[in-house]
């Protein structure tokens, strides 16, 4: 089951392929990315994901392709789909995800109007730079809720939520922005559609699994 022990694990999205869809705040569509999670390998103690991500203009035309590392303890095989949506990687980039806490990712028995606990987590950049992320993120998804309609009736469930980055550089907090997010989940098959809008301007980008 893809929502085993209640979390969405590393190992559920090996493999996966995730197109990712940009728009400006009036709808217009300014760029679209494939994202390919490739075989987990397991080396100094640690879990590798290794995620290519090929970069695509308005036309349609292939203009980029890079590949980043995802690490993380196998104790904590837990990893987010929302940490490949700001995937705008360098080349040879590695990094470290580190969850705080235990809350539950993603329930695998969901009722309507469940109002879910906060997770947090920080990303530290161990090579490369990752977009605008900087070398230590810290990531903030709350005001979780499961959201009543017919979804649940056909193995799928609703989540909003919002979620918070803060960005720091030697210590210092540099920037901070957040999302308004809606996620499809599939009790088997985990997340398959997201939708992450600016609280800065309203563009917004969309994820679904292939």
């Amino acid at each position: 089951m893809a929502q085993n022990n209640n979390r969405m694990l590393i190992h559920e999205i090996e493999g996966n392929q995730y197109v990712k869809t940009d728009y400006s705040p009036e709808g217009k569509q300014t760029g679209k990315q494939l994202l390919k999670v490739e075989t987990i390998e397991k080396q100094n103690d640690l879990l590798r994901m290794p995620v290519k991500l090929y970069s695509y203009n308005r036309k349609g035309d292939l203009v980029d392709s890079t590949k980043t590392i995802y690490t993380c303890n196998p104790d904590e095989r837990r990893i987010l789909v929302n940490l490949l949506s700001f995937s705008d990687y360098a080349k040879g980039s590695e990094i470290k995800i580190n969850v705080n806490g235990t809350n539950a990712f993603y329930p695998g028995s969901p009722e309507p109007g469940w109002k879910m606990e906060s997770i947090n987590f920080q990303m530290n950049i161990d090579k490369g730079l990752v977009g605008f992320l900087g070398g230590k993120s810290k990531v903030n998804i709350h005001n979780r809720r499961i959201v009543s309609n017919d979804t649940l009736q056909t193995e799928r469930y609703q989540i909003n939520s919002e979620v918070n980055f803060r960005i720091y550089v030697m210590g210092i907090k540099m920037k901070e922005f957040g999302y308004r997010i809606i996620e499809i989940i599939d009790k088997e098959e985990g997340i398959i559609w997201q939708k992450f809008t600016s609280e800065d301007n309203e563009s917004y980008f969309v994820i679904r699994l292939l």
